[in-house]
């Protein structure tokens, strides 16, 4: 009884929107459910994690391969079981049901590096509601690009999700009369299942708190811009020079900062760099919300003379250690002047 109603839901479904589009509606309607969920609730922990992964690992690449292939496999005018259900793009040219979604895993995991690289070059960076809503408005455009390719075949060649009243038994996946596609079928299917598993788990699974701030040593152009550039190559004695510490807050949380500024005066040996003197120059606090920048204004005024002076920069979060340095700093950053 149940499955007779879901069959003519899906049926009367498809009479709304039509036959053709079933699949777009549901990839374009999830897509917008799952944003509205993020953005008005707030979703967390492993239900944010289940919900996140169609969206990731599934519908770009699904709606990407729609467009390639906007028809269904040609193998007779009315779409058999074995048609739904096997193997048919080295067959037919067009990817059949279980084929599609293997493929649509695939793009997936292509098309995301992709994504992390063109938004590495953005000021969202690689962060959740830009990974989200790039990757949702991808799959919203291609869909519909997909249709618009669908629209343009006849309609009995178009593709159409095979529905609820027409899901594929065990025998139509695995069909008595093509075994080898039958198996195909199956190890497709494990395929898509231990893929979405394991990225599942991986994302679910608790990371350590890894802590994306950095410091940044800044100068300031005739024009008033503050640039990672124009360093000064060497510092008068008993003068001094004005510098701008940035720090740029990547956590979740608003937090205070101390940057540790170290003179140091260095001479080549043989291992490398040597130590020959050092000295705490000042100690900066500054605070900065999430994803907000603070800067601060310096002079450094180095307390030794000659060549090769180190000026370095220890970040921490919070009081720094009584014996800063490098091993035990958040960040750290140094350039090399002369003092003269």
């Amino acid at each position: 009884m149940s499955e007779d109603f879901e069959g003519e839901s899906l049926q009367q479904f498809q009479r709304l929107i039509g036959p053709g589009a079933v699949d777009a509606a549901a990839a374009i309607g999830y897509v917008a459910i799952v944003g509205a969920l993020f953005y008005f609730v707030g979703l967390s922990g492993f239900l944010r994690t289940l919900l996140a992964l169609p969206v990731l690992l599934l519908l770009p690449g699904y709606a990407l391969v729609s467009v390639v292939f906007p028809a269904r496999p040609d193998r007779s005018e009315t779409p058999t079981p074995d048609e739904r259900s096997g193997i048919g793009l080295l067959d037919t040219g067009s990817p059949g049901w279980y084929e599609r979604l293997a493929l649509s895993v695939a793009m997936s995991i292509v098309l995301l590096p992709l994504f992390a690289l063109v938004l590495a070059t953005t000021r969202w960076d690689f962060s959740t509601p830009a990974v989200l809503v790039s990757v949702g408005g991808f799959t919203i455009i291609m869909m519909l690009g997909a249709l618009a390719r669908r629209a343009t075949i006849p309609a009995d060649d178009r593709f159409r999700y095979p529905g609820i009243a027409g899901a594929e038994s065990l025998s139509e996946l695995i069909p008595e009369d093509s075994p080898i596609d039958g198996v195909l079928n199956v190890v497709l299917l494990v395929t898509i299942v231990l893929a979405l598993g394991t990225v599942a788990y991986g994302l679910a699974a608790p990371q350590p708190d890894q802590s994306t701030t950095e410091v940044q040593l800044l100068t300031q152009t005739d024009d008033g811009e503050l640039v990672q550039a124009g360093y000064p190559e060497t510092i008068p004695a008993d003068d001094s020079v004005e510098m701008t510490v940035a720090i740029t807050n990547d956590d979740a949380e608003p937090s205070t900062y101390t940057v540790v500024i170290e003179a140091q005066q260095v001479e080549e040996t043989g291992d490398g760099l040597g130590v020959i003197d050092e000295a705490e120059i000042a100690q900066l606090q500054l605070s900065a919300d999430p994803g907000e920048r603070a800067t601060q204004e310096h002079s450094i005024s180095p307390p030794m003379t000659g060549e090769n002076i180190r000026l370095n920069y220890y970040l921490y979060e919070g009081d720094p250690p009584e014996d800063p340095g490098p091993e035990t700093a958040d960040d750290h950053l140094w350039i090399t002047v002369e003092s003269v």
